[in-house]
């Protein structure tokens, strides 16, 4: 199902997120946001994920991938900085 909806940008370059798409998204109040450019000019905006998201995935990533121990302590350090 697409949700559609537009907004209007302020004096400030603010926008606010319709609630739909902030339902559909998981994006409550406080939450970071990141915007993506893509080459053909379109926007992706997606909820950061938070701390225990990202330990979750750094947990499970040994499981799934072939990489170094070194590799993935270096991603889970890039992860963390985030939030320092």
């Amino acid at each position: 199902m697409s949700v559609e909806k537009s907004a209007r940008v302020t004096s400030k370059g603010q926008v606010t997120i319709p609630k739909p798409i902030r339902d559909r998204l998981g994006i409550d109040e406080g939450t970071t946001v990141t915007f993506e450019i893509h080459s053909d000019g379109t926007v992706t905006i997606s909820p950061e994920k938070d701390s225990w998201e990202l330990l979750k995935e750094v947990q499970q990533t040994p499981r799934k991938t072939d990489k170094s121990v070194s590799e993935l302590l270096a991603e889970s350090k890039r992860a963390w900085s985030k939030y320092d």
